[in-house]
């Protein structure tokens, strides 16, 4: 009997053993997916967003509609290659004046490679003056600036 308690004890031993590797393993896994679940999130939002970015196609055209209300019609590129721009995602500004899309341009998201003409149109009171002559349209990835010569 004093051999088999022997080899009981052994076989008990090396079970707790491989009981407590196995534990620790298992708390080491979770605890490093946990650490890395951030990371990976802010590092495939920073993806998206640089695969955001658009670029003005040609001259955009302005018309003065009167002293403070002027539409711009322009072209954008969508310069990335996997991920859709949406119309939430994409403002122009004409000097520091904001303003709105007028029309139907931007009802469907832009495709990566596409092109689409828009229209812009300023939804507060400016003067050529105050806004300059600078356009801009901001994307996630960065904004798109051209200088206009008239209006």
């Amino acid at each position: 009997m004093k051999g088999i308690s022997t080899i009981l004890a052994t076989i008990l031993i090396v079970i707790i053993v491989v009981a407590l590797v196995s534990l620790t393993y298992t708390f080491a896994v979770g605890l490093f997916s946990t650490a890395a679940g951030g990371a990976e999130k802010g590092v495939v939002t920073t993806t998206q967003r640089l695969d955001k970015s658009v670029s003005i196609v040609g001259t955009p055209v302005c018309i003065k509609e009167n002293n403070v209300n002027y539409t711009v019609t322009f072209t954008i590129r969508h310069l990335g290659a996997t991920y859709n721009i949406t119309s939430n995602e994409v403002s122009a500004f004409l000097g520091g004046g904001s303003g709105g899309w007028t029309g139907s341009g931007f009802s469907n998201d832009m495709n990566p490679g596409s092109t689409k003409t828009l229209t812009w149109k300023n939804n507060s009171v400016v003067t050529w003056s105050t806004t300059g002559t600078t356009f801009t349209v901001s994307a996630p990835a960065a904004d798109a600036t051209k200088t206009l010569t008239t209006c």
